[in-house]
C-alpha cells in the first residue's frame, strides 16, 4: 500500500511537473537559438525597406527597419510569452494537485503504519 501510494505521487505529481519544465524549457531554448539566428541576420544588414506614402512627412523616402531580436540581450516578446506560460502553467498545477497528493501520500503511510501496529497487536 505504501510502495502504491509513492507510485501514484511519483507518477500523477512529480512526473507531470518534470515534464512540463523539461518541454518548457526546450521550447525556450529554441526561441533563444532564432532569436540569436535573427539578430546574427540583421547584423549582416539584413533590413526590411518599408515605402511611405504620401501622407508621409517625407513622400517617397525609404525607410528601413529592423528585424527579429530585440538589440541589446534582451528578452524577446517570445520568451516572455513563454516563460508566463510556463510559471503560470507550473504554477497552477502545483496549486491544485498538492493537497491532493500530499493528503494521498499521508493517508496511505498512515494507514499502512497503523494497519502494521493493528496487526502486530493482534498477534501478540
Amino acid at each position: 500500500m505504501q510502495a502504491y501510494a509513492l507510485f501514484d505521487f511519483m507518477w500523477h505529481y512529480a512526473l507531470p511537473v518534470l515534464i512540463f519544465a523539461y518541454c518548457y524549457s526546450r521550447i525556450l531554448h529554441t526561441i533563444r537559438r532564432q532569436n540569436k539566428v535573427v539578430s546574427g541576420h540583421v547584423g549582416r544588414s539584413h533590413d526590411v525597406a518599408v515605402a511611405t506614402t504620401s501622407r508621409d512627412q517625407n513622400p517617397g523616402q525609404v525607410q528601413h527597419q529592423a528585424t527579429g531580436a530585440p538589440p541589446g540581450g534582451k528578452v524577446s516578446q517570445a520568451e516572455l510569452n513563454v516563460l508566463k506560460t510556463m510559471i503560470t502553467l507550473i504554477v497552477c498545477f502545483i496549486v491544485c494537485w498538492t493537497p491532493f497528493s500530499l493528503a494521498s501520500v499521508v493517508l496511505s503511510l498512515t494507514v499502512g503504519l497503523f494497519l502494521q501496529l493493528y496487526i502486530r497487536a493482534l498477534e501478540n
